[in-house]
């Protein structure tokens, strides 16, 4: 199996969509609409919190090389995606999230609020301290549907099911 391999047909939700001008997308990246209804770019962790749906990409693009800006997309399924590398080892069931590099997956780990201190005054720190953990909760995308090592370069995970 490979980034951008349909794991499990009978259950998948694929679609077509358009890819946003001169933005190249790989085989088995994580994709979003751009926020403005422009065209799908490689997913990132501000514009899923923001609300975009993450999809995989089935096939790779090459905005500068294709006439057609369309591919295909899973929507929900079980997929074989992008996962960053050394960002620690997921077993089957672990929540997936996107990592810090566009397009890939993590293992989720858990945005913790601030403590309160010494000070039981709200605070501009805790404040954005707290929209950190929040955002960082709201980057799940999936759930793992096989173990993965850390140093692994792809991540088997049901799309959508969290």
């Amino acid at each position: 199996m490979a980034a951008g391999d349909i794991l499990r047909e009978s259950l998948c939700v694929i679609d077509k969509f358009t890819v946003k001008a001169s933005e190249d997308i790989e085989l088995g990246e994580i994709v979003c609409d751009d926020g403005s209804g422009n065209g799908l770019v490689a997913a990132t962790a501000a514009l899923i919190k923001a609300g975009q749906k993450a999809m995989v990409a089935l096939e790779a693009h090459t905005y500068a090389d294709e006439s057609v800006h369309t591919i295909s997309c899973g929507v929900f399924g079980k997929f074989d995606v992008q996962k960053v590398t050394g960002s620690g080892a997921a077993n089957i069931g672990d929540k997936i999230m996107l990592s810090s590099t566009s397009g890939e997956v993590t293992k989720f780990v858990k945005g913790d609020l601030p403590a309160g201190g010494a000070s039981t005054y709200y605070t501009t720190t805790i404040e954005t301290n707290a929209q950190t953990a929040i955002d960082t909760n709201l980057g799940i995308i999936g759930t793992s549907a096989e173990v993965t090592a850390s140093g692994d370069t792809t991540q088997k995970i049901w799309l959508g099911v969290v």
